[in-house]
């Protein structure tokens, strides 16, 4: 399984990392004395439904997901001494209350998964100067779009890499974990 798209702390994505394999993101991470910002943005859908599901399907969309922001952000917080930002790319079909579609019930576990780590390292983030905030966008233009096969009205990738952007900035610093909805 490999995370594409994801990059770890500005290490190129031409590593090939594959962002839930432990030994590999410790080594990934290994050459960083300090690490300022960490984007957590692997995910993996494999749309088929619920009842038809693998165990193994289930288990790498939430590996590609949630075990990679957890390998990862745990080592941005050992890197992160003088404080930093982590930011989750969760989706709204981790939000509670937005329309579920069929055929992604893992998916959807995974980015809910996602939401509440990101409370959670907020907590743990913020008496070390770590603040910890998600962006859950609607539909991006992206391959994995054509493989969710939802229609309608969608982001460009640059639309939300700005909102990605500003939650690192420290134009955005008192906030931290929030989830930011973004809906096309």
């Amino acid at each position: 399984m490999k995370a594409r798209g994801y990059e770890v702390a500005g290490i190129s994505r031409r590593l090939g990392v594959d962002a839930a394999d432990e030994t590999q993101v410790k080594a990934a991470f290994s050459g960083l004395a300090r690490l300022d910002t960490l984007v957590n943005n692997a995910a993996w859908l494999v749309k088929k439904p619920f009842a038809e599901l693998s165990a193994d399907e289930w288990d790498l969309q939430l590996k590609s997901t949630l075990r990679s922001a957890f390998l990862c952000g745990r080592e941005a917080f050992n890197r992160m001494r003088a404080g930093g930002t982590i930011v989750n790319v969760s989706s709204l079909s981790g939000v509670t209350g937005t329309e579920k579609f069929p055929g992604m019930a893992a998916y959807v576990a995974a980015k809910s998964g996602l939401a509440g780590l990101t409370e959670a390292l907020a907590v743990e983030g913020r008496p070390l100067g770590i603040r910890v905030n998600a962006v859950s966008p609607g539909a991006i233009r992206t391959p994995m779009l054509k493989i969710s096969g939802v229609a309608g009205s969608a982001f460009e990738p640059a639309a939300v890499a700005k909102v990605i952007a500003w939650l690192a900035s420290p134009e955005s610093e008192p906030i931290t974990g929030a989830n930011l909805h973004l809906e096309p």
